[in-house]
């Protein structure tokens, strides 16, 4: 069984040298490293000839620069794996990590997602584990809900199964492309989603990044994205126990909020408000901040408390 590693790669010849050596380290024999290089403009390009000269599990791609989506859809057609999983350029995966993963695949066929473990490398405010642990789900709309999926809802730190991708692709255009292209991944899912505190996937911060310098309407789609799952699952968000489904209120109107503090323009949308009033909000497991927006909210709208904060 080939496992397909997939790297957007864009002007980062800073960092790609570690993310490309942590995935050589790994030990996995039976891989591809698809290495599609989106039209770099500095010497990207050139390490990823190097690292395929050198390396023989190494291919490299080049394109014209078309974003982070349009590259990992190039990987993708271009992949021979039974097995996918993504890297992005600037980001590295700690020793050991892949081999236990996709042993775990190779023995289990009912695994269709298996997500392992995130360290984040916050600027200035050092490393912060996000904390995935060892469960597993068979109901999707759980593994949404209860293991909170829609808070790490990233293409990289999971191993897929290729038939998890028929018919999905990564949205050309968009930013948190990964947040509207992992329910169409969940859809397909016929199996299991696994979840593992084995490996370690570390996310830098980049503060020249795609996410750090999203816009107002970057911030609007992801809260479309949102707003469209729970739309399109209202019947399996009724069987969740409400403490879980408030908690992801609180999370989709934070985004709401830090959008709209950070841009001084509402980035409204009007569906939140129908939500704030069907919602618990004096769940236990909440904080008393996040409980005394969601109050507000229901009682006030979603636009006045984004105003005022």
């Amino acid at each position: 069984m080939m496992l397909s590693i997939i790297i957007p790669i864009y002007n980062v010849e800073q960092r790609l040298g570690q993310c490309l050596q942590s995935i050589a380290s790994q030990g996995l024999d039976n891989c591809e490293v698809i290495m599609v290089d989106d039209g770099s403009t500095d010497g990207s390009g050139d390490i990823c000839e190097q690292w395929a000269t050198r390396d023989l599990r190494f291919h490299v791609i080049h394109q014209t620069n078309n974003g982070l989506s349009a590259a990992r859809n190039t990987g993708i057609d271009m992949a021979k794996g039974d097995l996918l999983t993504f890297i992005d350029s600037d980001d590295y995966i700690a020793e050991r990590t892949l081999n236990p993963l996709v042993e775990r695949m190779m023995a289990d066929d009912d695994i269709s997602i298996l997500e392992y473990n995130v360290m984040r490398h916050v600027i200035g405010n050092g490393i912060k584990p996000l904390g995935i642990a060892d469960s597993e789900w068979e109901n999707i709309a759980d593994y949404w809900f209860q293991g909170r999926a829609y808070a790490h809802a990233y293409a990289w730190n999971k191993v897929f199964r290729r038939d998890v991708f028929n018919g999905v692709t990564f949205p050309v255009g968009k930013c948190f492309e990964d947040v509207h292209t992992l329910p169409k991944l969940l859809a397909n899912v016929k199996g299991r989603v696994v979840t593992t505190s084995h490996g370690i996937y570390h996310y830098v911060d980049n503060p020249k990044g795609i996410t750090q310098n999203a816009s107002a309407e970057d911030h609007r789609s992801l809260l479309e994205a949102h707003i469209d799952y729970l739309e399109s699952h209202k019947e399996e968000m009724k069987r969740q126990p409400l403490s879980f489904v408030s908690e992801y209120y609180a999370h989709v109107l934070n985004i709401q909020i830090t959008a709209t503090s950070r841009y001084k323009v509402p980035v409204l949308l009007l569906g939140m408000d129908k939500y704030a009033g069907q919602w618990g909000i004096f769940c236990g497991n909440m904080s008393f901040p996040s409980r005394l927006k969601m109050l507000f909210a229901r009682v006030f709208g979603v636009k006045l408390l984004t105003q005022l904060l």
